[in-house]
């Protein structure tokens, strides 16, 4: 119920004072009770009330009351905001930390989670968890509070009153059955929405809106119904903790009644167990309702640490003394988690400054695998990969990012200025750097004859820029980063001839200074390369220049042909 480990991420401070200006509230109403009580005890023996001082006593009272309530208030907002800053702290910092790691969540889950799975948790950690002590403190100080005047109802009262407890962990039992997958199901719901929403328009194309719709309507509907059971047998048990508590309230008044026939209570006594019975399990029952509303945040708490816990990219403490211009691989072999086959196989190469070497095969045989694995985006890899004659786990991370750097084709850009995006690639790069990257993937024109030239705002993602202006400006972006090792994934994928044309032209001229490795489907794009890599079934199957594996690869051969054949219309 308690979980240690958000205790090392928030200050324990604003919790602790929390808890003792709950406890000072109760002792003044306790103290208010009592003065009430004694006072109407002298009215009814017939004795003068000194009016003077019941007013200036309840005066005082009530105004330290109302300075504890604001105190409490604020305690409450500080202990919230600490935890939601520290928690989302974490989260985006953990996320940045495992990049494209294998375990890294999908966006829309990881919103979900940094977002209402946090607000979740604020309502356990900064209300539910004061209100578990509150109640041990208040419990005791209301029993010592009446054991003075009768032990019999008072320890009536303090057996009752764990029954309630009883009751939230039968519930706690149950509620664990419907929360272990009442998360999963919200974030998978949540996912599939936006995925849904994100392809909408190849939906509407290919007349599958109707059947993604009943797909979402489905799911939303069994979300729904675990919704309900939940708040089912949250009624129900909050029904139940009403009952222990008026039977134990009117049970503990009842004995104290008839103690007072008897004679064995005094009307001081018997007042306060009127006044203070109810009260006795007040604190125990809004613990019991704190507990539904937190039960979210319970399992959101559990999800949010098993992400912190993912284990990172291990980074050794070495630097390359020189620029990067050797790569060897050898025996190199990767399996996914949770995966029996091997992604990769026994891999050997090896890769030079000032050339271009293609990664080619089918969908699947390895080639994205390598080139993360090559970048140390993948850990846990068998066999050697060393830079400079440097094995890659030695290198620090500073210098793997400084040498290398990943492009494919779902680089974001932002809702933000042309400069701004460039930007990201080198915070350093001068104006005349901006022009002249641009200049080099033949943007330049496109962007002086903008309204606001690199002021021009692009919308969300560059969805007001062509699919061949978007993948170069992203390569502009990459170039600026002045980086040794160059990979392209699929860079090329989906954009016009044109602009095939000018990123493979610019790829050729970025080979003859740096390392460039281009991932393609497409044989004809690579028959310019120096080397190509043959990748089937995570093996490295053949090495060699495009015009030797023409001659003497089967493999090679057939498959230039097959794309030859499909480039013709199939004749």
């Amino acid at each position: 119920m308690i979980d240690k480990r958000l205790f090392q991420l928030v200050e324990k401070k604003p919790l602790i004072l929390l808890i003792l200006f709950r406890t000072i509230h109760l002792g003044l109403m306790i103290t208010l009770w009592f003065i009430f009580a004694q006072q109407l005890t002298n009215y009814l023996d017939g004795q003068r009330i000194d009016i003077y001082y019941l007013v200036g006593t309840v005066a005082l009272v009530l105004m330290g009351k109302s300075v504890l309530t604001k105190l409490m208030e604020k305690q409450t907002y500080k202990a919230s905001a600490e935890l939601r800053l520290s928690m989302r702290r974490a989260v985006m910092a953990k996320a940045f930390r495992l990049g494209n790691n294998e375990g890294q969540l999908k966006a829309s889950t990881l919103t979900q989670l940094a977002v209402d799975g946090i607000e979740q948790l604020e309502i356990y950690y900064a209300r539910f968890l004061p209100q578990l002590f509150y109640c041990l403190i208040a419990s005791l100080m209301i029993f010592l509070s009446l054991v003075g005047f009768a032990w019999v109802p008072a320890v009536v009262l303090l057996i009752c009153m764990p029954m309630i407890p009883v009751v939230i962990m039968a519930v706690m039992k149950i509620a664990k059955r419907i929360l272990s997958g009442y998360w999963s199901d919200y974030t998978n719901l949540g996912s599939k929405f936006h995925e849904n929403l994100s392809g909408f328009s190849i939906l509407k194309a290919y007349d599958q809106d109707k059947y993604k719709q009943r797909e979402v309507a489905t799911d939303a509907e069994r979300f729904r119904k675990a919704t309900m059971s939940l708040l089912s047998m949250q009624l129900n048990s909050i029904t139940i903790m009403d009952i222990i508590s008026y039977s134990g309230a009117a049970l503990g008044i009842g004995i104290a009644l008839i103690g007072f026939k008897g004679g064995t209570i005094t009307t001081t006594g018997m007042l306060m167990f009127l006044l203070l019975s109810a009260e006795f399990f007040i604190p125990m029952r809004q613990l019991g309702s704190l507990f539904h509303v937190a039960m979210n945040g319970i399992s959101a708490c559990s999800r949010l640490f098993s992400y912190l816990e993912l284990p990172e990219q291990v980074y050794g403490k070495d630097e390359l003394d020189t620029a990067l211009e050797k790569i060897n691989v050898h025996d190199l072999s990767y399996t996914y988690n949770k995966e029996k086959t091997a992604a990769l196989q026994g891999i050997s190469a090896s890769f030079q400054q000032g050339t271009f070497s293609a990664l080619v095969g089918k969908s699947g045989s390895g080639k994205s695998t390598f080139a993360r694995v090559l970048l140390h985006q993948l850990s846990g890899y068998q066999g050697e990969l060393v830079w400079n004659g440097v094995p890659l786990t030695d290198l620090n991370e500073e210098a793997i990012r400084k040498q290398g750097v990943l492009v494919d084709n779902h680089g974001y850009l932002y809702a933000d200025s042309i400069r701004a995006n460039l930007l990201i690639g080198n915070q350093l790069a001068s104006e005349a750097d901006l022009w002249r990257v641009l200049e080099q993937v033949c943007l330049a024109d496109f962007v002086r004859n903008l309204p606001e030239q690199l002021a021009e705002t692009l919308q969300e993602n560059g969805s007001n820029l062509s699919g061949g202006q978007r993948q170069r400006l992203l390569l502009a972006r990459a170039m600026l980063r002045e980086a040794e090792l160059y990979v392209f994934d699929e860079i090329t994928s989906g954009v016009d001839l044109e602009s095939e044309k000018i990123i493979l032209e610019v790829l050729q001229d970025l080979a003859r200074e740096k390392m460039v490795l281009f991932i393609s489907h497409r044989l004809y794009n690579v028959l310019d390369a120096d080397q190509v890599l043959v990748f089937e079934a995570g093996k490295l199957v053949e090495v060699g220049a495009p015009e030797q594996l023409q001659r003497e690869s089967i493999y090679f051969k057939n498959y230039f042909l097959e794309e030859v054949k499909l480039l013709k219309g199939g004749a």
